[in-house]
């Protein structure tokens, strides 16, 4: 169900294959803070609809280039909410709606994670301008007046995926994820503390439909299910639309 390829190598499979369309998985780019949770939701889809998915993990922005260079994907779950409605604004896709409202979290596996006090060594952050947790983080040591004290010692990740896993290898000490990603991997709730939503701007994140024709009918229909799953978002540390600080539209 998940695929290792990059959207690059998603292409070339996708273009040199010899299914037919009807044949074909419903293929869907996931921003790297979604994607375990998506993961357990596409395994369910599968199980009891019989249908078919490919899911590719990674940066929002990343993405937002590829689908724009013709990547063949036929959903678009973004970090953010601006990518989805360029893509739609742009003709590019349609119906995009927000789905979820993340959560920034503070991970300190060996002290107490406090953002006044972060320990000595290399921060994890995933990068800024292609990652919208990381554009969050950056607010936060901002807003905090920490940024000053610890900009040399920030490590950058290509997307919130990576980020995790320079923590999580012991190769930074500490760093900003999502609350999702924390929960999804049953992180102990000592090692972390969710960062004050003042800090950042609201991480409203949209999904875009860009299947099209044959496709389009399998791709709402994965669009409906999800939709569908908010006891799974909420638990797995997302605010849903229309709660408090989560935007509907």
């Amino acid at each position: 169900m998940r695929l290792s390829l990059r959207p690059f190598a998603l292409l070339a499979l996708c273009l040199g294959g010899a299914h037919s369309q009807a044949a074909e998985p419903v293929r869907i780019a996931v921003a790297a803070n979604l994607l375990p949770t998506m993961e357990a939701i596409a395994k369910t889809y599968e199980s009891q609809s019989g249908n078919k998915v490919e899911i590719v993990g990674g940066s929002s922005g990343a993405f937002f280039e590829q689908i724009q260079r013709g990547a063949p994907f036929d959903l678009f779950y973004s970090a953010d909410a601006e990518r989805p409605e360029k893509l739609e604004k742009a003709g590019s896709g349609s119906a995009a709606r927000t789905y979820a409202c993340g959560r920034l979290a503070l991970w300190v596996p060996d002290a107490k994670a406090d953002l006044k006090n972060l320990p000595a060594g290399k921060i994890s952050v995933a990068q800024p301008d292609t990652a919208p947790y990381g554009k969050a983080a950056i607010q936060a040591l901002t807003k905090s007046g920490q940024l000053d004290a610890v900009k040399d010692r920030i490590v950058y990740g290509q997307d919130i995926g990576q980020a995790f896993q320079f923590i999580k290898s012991h190769n930074t000490p500490s760093g900003f994820v999502a609350l999702s990603q924390l929960k999804a991997a049953n992180v102990a709730e000592t090692q972390y503390s969710q960062v004050d939503a003042d800090l950042y701007e609201p991480l409203v994140q949209k999904r875009v439909v860009l299947a099209k024709g044959e496709r389009k009918a399998a791709a709402d229909a994965f669009v409906s299910y999800f939709d569908a799953q908010q006891d799974t978002l909420k638990a797995a540390g997302y605010a849903l639309p229309g709660e408090a600080g989560c935007a509907a539209e």
